[in-house]
């Protein structure tokens, strides 16, 4: 019996894009960019490769998701973990890139207040250095 257009067929897995991290910086902000379908296989790495760079206090950290393809609900919750880890630590956070398989998940949770997220990591450079700068401008001196 044929399958009906309307059900989805199953993704052939050897069709996977590939997952990949990397390691850059942009300015003074370091950026760990992850690529393809961050499922549950690959967000031990991710959660790795965020704490790693935290613990190394870098003047601002940015994840790029721009390229992500597949988002799981885990891999929102380690960028939570990791906003909150980086306000302990007084290093800025923030999580670039507007694909539909980030946004569509943190819409559907209802995390959009918790986990901010902008369209570029030249917009998340800049979004960090006003924050730096109204911090700089609420000290005593």
């Amino acid at each position: 019996m044929p399958m009906s257009p309307s059900v989805p067929r199953p993704r052939d897995p050897r069709s996977r894009p590939p997952t990949s991290f990397a390691m850059t910086r942009v300015g003074e902000a370091s950026v760990v960019i992850a690529a393809g379908e961050i499922d549950l296989m690959v967000t031990a790495r991710l959660a790795a490769l965020l704490a790693e760079e935290l613990r190394r206090q870098p003047p601002a950290l940015i994840c790029d998701m721009s390229a992500v393809e597949f988002c799981a609900a885990r891999a929102l919750t380690i960028l939570i973990d990791t906003t909150a880890d980086a306000a302990v630590k007084r290093v800025p956070f923030a999580v670039a890139g507007r694909s539909h398989a980030l946004l569509r998940p943190i819409a559907a949770l209802d995390l959009a207040q918790v986990l901010p997220v902008h369209r570029s990591v030249d917009e998340a450079v800049s979004w960090l250095a006003l924050s730096a700068e109204r911090n700089q401008a609420g000290r005593p001196r």
